[in-house]
């Protein structure tokens, strides 16, 4: 499974964070993979884990709290595509990949450092100004 987070609100607006598979911190603190520049964002602030059977997002005891699709998560909550997940003043649209993810992506491709507004992407960023193709069943 391949997941991708587009920014929806905030910057850098209409850009796609790509997740491979494995478990990704999200918070303002040095130890955390995805760094959003908000004090409304906990310095821990909430735990992705992307696996071949989904993707899951945990809050960390924020205070502030992680949404998805406005509602407050309690415990662990799974993503399905189309949902928002709000951290603070970031609103990012979760996007499902059935298909798996292409060798060599990895999160440092996505790597977000606490050096702008928002987000920041370490290498070069994806757009996703395009929809993303219908996600068809593989016929067995």
């Amino acid at each position: 499974m391949q997941l991708r987070l587009k920014v929806v609100k905030g910057k850098p607006q209409g850009h796609c964070l790509l997740f491979p598979n494995g478990e990704f911190m999200f918070g303002r603190g040095p130890e955390c993979d995805v760094r959003p520049n908000s004090d409304l964002v906990s310095r821990q602030h909430c735990l992705l884990q992307v696996t071949d059977a989904g993707a899951v997002i945990r809050d960390l005891g924020s205070r502030n709290g992680t949404l998805i699709n406005g509602q407050l998560v309690l415990g662990e909550h799974r993503l399905a595509h189309g949902d928002t997940l709000q951290l603070g003043p970031l609103v990012l649209e979760v996007r499902l990949d059935v298909e798996a993810a292409s060798p060599g992506v990895s999160i440092l491709d996505t790597a977000i450092i606490n050096q702008y507004d928002t987000v920041h992407q370490e290498r070069g960023a994806e757009t996703c100004e395009q929809p993303l193709p219908a996600i068809a069943a593989k016929s067995s």
